[in-house]
């Protein structure tokens, strides 16, 4: 995986696209099986493409436990500038309810398909109504650091809207920590779930600071 092409796991987040949202959250529930599948005219992380700006076909399952465990896998197709073609994503995590704040607790392995490169986070995320904030750690790749924090709320005509706010702390002191932001405004539809969302980063090797996408996802 490359240093700034990994995909994050935002789910307690929900905020870089209503896709990622609805495939990374894991809930206190019943034990259940679910699948999601993704359409998005870009796959962007950070603020970062990870299809040179080109469409992407994403999908995974999850299965979570009425304990608050839960496991999952996840896929896209990727462009970068060598033979890689699919990212897959292997992750398993606890969630819980203490008081009025849920936790949840993580592991997450990022895999590319020819290179065989990839990395590993460790993720710990708070949310509390419409707020929300996580940390994770790159076990594997020298402790990169990236702290996050989102928001959501109701708009008129059904829509939501998910800002967000991400901080990269690398560990290489050759290197400026940079942000990115986001926002997106989704509304769930009779069939498929669509999102608008644009992004922003600030950070000197980035070849486009803002982007926009969008996407059409289902869960089933």
């Amino acid at each position: 995986m490359k240093e700034i092409n990994m995909k994050t796991l935002s789910k307690a987040v929900a905020v870089a696209s209503l896709l990622s949202a609805g495939i990374m959250s894991a809930q206190v529930a019943n034990a259940e099986v679910s699948f999601n599948a993704a359409l998005v005219s870009d796959y962007v992380w950070r603020g970062f493409t990870q299809t040179d700006n080109g469409v992407a076909v994403q999908g995974g399952a999850d299965y979570s436990h009425e304990s608050g465990a839960y496991a999952g896998v996840w896929a896209s197709n990727v462009d970068y500038d060598d033979d890689d073609s699919i990212e897959y994503d292997l992750y398993a995590g606890y969630a819980m309810e203490v008081g009025e704040l849920e936790i949840d607790l993580g592991y997450i392995s990022y895999n590319l398909d020819d290179s065989g490169e990839g990395a590993v986070e460790v993720y710990g995320s708070v949310a509390k109504d419409a707020f929300s904030g996580m940390l994770s750690i790159d076990i594997e790749n020298d402790n990169n650091m990236y702290l996050e924090g989102g928001y959501s709320m109701d708009l008129p005509q059904d829509l939501g809207l998910d800002l967000h706010a991400g901080y990269t702390l690398p560990d290489d002191s050759d290197v400026d920590a940079w942000f990115d932001l986001s926002a997106t405004v989704g509304k769930s539809l009779e069939m498929v779930d669509v999102a608008a969302s644009i992004s922003y980063v600030d950070a000197d090797f980035a070849e486009d600071d803002v982007l926009f996408f969008l996407s059409a996802s289902k869960e089933f």
